[in-house]
């Protein structure tokens, strides 16, 4: 019998992280925070995907030919907005390089997706122990 490895992380069992992991696209060492799949009836055939790590924010769409994938790293965003509606919400990045936004999330994904990056933004943040800019005492 072999023993399992106890600092081994859980397994990974979404197809699409898989895939992306073996691709490279994902760093081995990155933290899936949250993915949401877009709602059957927005895209009937194949429905798209946001994939939020501790690193980057992925787009991932299925298209005919293959797949289409849009990955921003959390210093390219400059404005994230968060619109609701009656059964579905929808996240736009306002980011560098234009606008990314993903439409038909279930209703409190995009919330929960703008959560899962500022978590991801707090822990790349370190602590610092200095404050930045250190006051002279007078005497």
């Amino acid at each position: 019998m072999e023993k399992k490895d106890a600092s081994k992380e859980v397994e990974i069992k979404d197809p699409v992280i898989k895939k992306l992991i073996k691709k490279g696209i994902i760093a081995e060492d990155e933290k899936v925070l949250y993915t949401a799949r877009q709602k059957r009836w927005y895209r009937l055939i194949w429905p798209g995907q946001i994939i939020i790590t501790d690193v980057q924010v992925i787009f991932y769409t299925i298209t005919w030919f293959g797949y289409n994938l849009d990955a921003y790293g959390y210093d390219f965003f400059h404005n994230i907005s968060v619109k609701k509606w009656l059964f579905s919400s929808k996240i736009c990045f306002i980011t560098r390089l234009g606008v990314a936004k993903m439409r038909g999330l279930p209703h409190d994904a995009a919330s929960e997706a703008m959560q899962a990056i500022g978590r991801g933004i707090r822990a790349r943040i370190a602590l610092q122990e200095e404050p930045l800019q250190k006051v002279a005492e007078v005497s």
